[in-house]
């Protein structure tokens, strides 16, 4: 016998697999673009790397307030 909390949950997991599905076909089908607009993709990602200014580390301290500095 199943009780309704059961039915739900197993609605909601038939639910997640189904969107799970769709959501793979949606990226295969998104992944198939064309060559032209992957070049454009590669060629725009390398333009912004080369004029965005290089920034230093920033995780490193600043040894200015290091107390024991001679």
């Amino acid at each position: 016998m199943f009780s309704p909390t059961m039915i739900n949950a197993t609605s909601h997991i038939n639910d997640l697999h189904a969107e799970a599905a769709a959501n793979r076909l949606a990226k295969q089908a998104k992944g198939s673009g064309s060559r032209s607009s992957r070049i454009a993709g590669a060629l725009s990602s390398v333009r912004s790397i080369l004029t965005n200014p290089a920034e230093g580390p920033t995780a490193l301290p600043k040894l200015s307030d290091y107390p024991y500095r001679s």
